[in-house]
């Protein structure tokens, strides 16, 4: 039977659709439901404990602590034509960072209780992964950190510090496991740093004078707002996201708070509100 011209031009261009859709979906914002997957063989992170830390149970928690109007979005990345795209998360963060904390606690033999004496609890300020677009597969970079206060059953503060992890793993394009793996990495490194805080460990033993915490965030490198507003320009124009800029500037402080003509030069370079708003609350003093 002979075909006419006009079946196979249409045959031809669903064809080429399909193809074109195909690759689409490859691309956009990428999407995952984290799993709790440290990669053991790729870096070790554990806890060690002084004698007595183990038979003094703890109420432990973690909750959200993060900058930013979407609590979904984890991180960025890339595709082979240099777009930045949202990384997401299809469950619930602070649930998941809250599963590996006890996990990690029961593994490194810590005794948790709701109704325990002491309590332990934290909040995740800082959780993101970047993935950048090689010519074959990608490289990811995970950044994670907690601030965590000791407080006994009055209420009292024992201890308070912060402590950070990060990982970095080659793979697939586009890979959810990857992601996971690295996110994974990065959070137990977290944890172990915190737990292995020598005034921690003191407070918890209830001695009286606990140490400083060896693990506390440095104070934000000092810029002015021209400065920084020229870093923002710059990552605006390579696609970054809001949410991701505002975590840019919640890493600063500002040497004086944005005057009149400050916020009309902002403005003018298209800063989002949420911008500017977190940029207003850097200032010294």
């Amino acid at each position: 039977m002979r075909i006419k011209s006009p079946t196979i031009g249409l045959a031809i261009a669903l064809g080429l659709l399909g193809s074109v859709a195909a690759e689409a979906a490859d691309k956009g914002i990428f999407t995952i439901s984290l799993r709790y997957v440290p990669q053991e063989s790729v870096a070790t992170s554990s806890a060690v404990l002084l004698p007595g830390i183990t038979e003094r149970p703890v109420n432990l928690s973690i909750a959200e602590g993060r900058a930013g109007n979407d609590p979904a979005v984890i991180g960025d990345t890339s595709d082979d034509d240099d777009r930045v795209w949202p990384v997401r998360s299809s469950n619930d963060v602070i649930a998941w960072a809250n599963e590996a904390l006890k996990k990690n606690a029961a593994d490194w033999g810590i005794k948790t209780s709701p109704d325990a004496p002491l309590i332990l609890a934290g909040k995740l300020t800082r959780f993101r992964v970047l993935e950048s677009y090689k010519a074959v597969g990608s490289t990811y970079n995970a950044e994670t950190q907690v601030a965590f206060t000791l407080q006994d059953s009055k209420g009292r503060t024992l201890w308070e510090g912060a402590a950070s992890g990060d990982a970095t793993r080659y793979g697939k394009s586009r890979s959810p496991e990857n992601t996971s793996e690295v996110l994974s990495d990065a959070i137990k490194e977290a944890y172990a740093n915190l737990f292995n805080d020598a005034g921690l460990q003191n407070a918890w033993l209830g001695k009286a004078q606990p140490a400083a915490s060896a693990t506390a965030a440095p104070s934000p490198p000092s810029v002015t707002p021209a400065e920084l507003l020229a870093d923002l320009v710059k990552l605006k124009k390579q696609g970054f996201t809001t949410d991701l800029l505002v975590d840019y500037v919640n890493q600063k402080t500002l040497s004086s708070t944005l005057s009149a003509d400050d916020l009309v030069a902002w403005k003018k370079e298209g800063m989002p509100q949420e911008v500017i708003k977190a940029a207003l609350e850097r200032a010294k003093g």
